[in-house]
């Protein structure tokens, strides 16, 4: 089973970060009540795709520019 290194950044807002398989990360973000576009599965699973080729994703959210946030997920060795 796959897992991530995570780091989520928000202004304003301690910095949060983990080890997480996909449905783990999937599940804190939706309690994290992130202003976004996207759904929590439908963010990781995006981000997912940009790590199959650098093993490395990053997503910075200006959907609501009062509430700008980053996610970045990295594929643990």
């Amino acid at each position: 089973m796959k897992r991530y290194f995570w780091t989520l950044d928000r202004e304003d807002q301690q910095t949060r970060s983990g080890l997480s398989t996909e449905n783990e990360l999937i599940a804190i973000l939706e309690t994290e009540d992130l202003p976004c576009v996207m759904t929590s599965d439908w963010l990781v699973a995006t981000m997912h795709m940009d790590i199959e080729g650098s093993g490395l994703a990053i997503h910075e959210s200006a959907y609501d520019p009062k509430m700008p946030w980053k996610l970045q997920m990295k594929l643990a060795a």
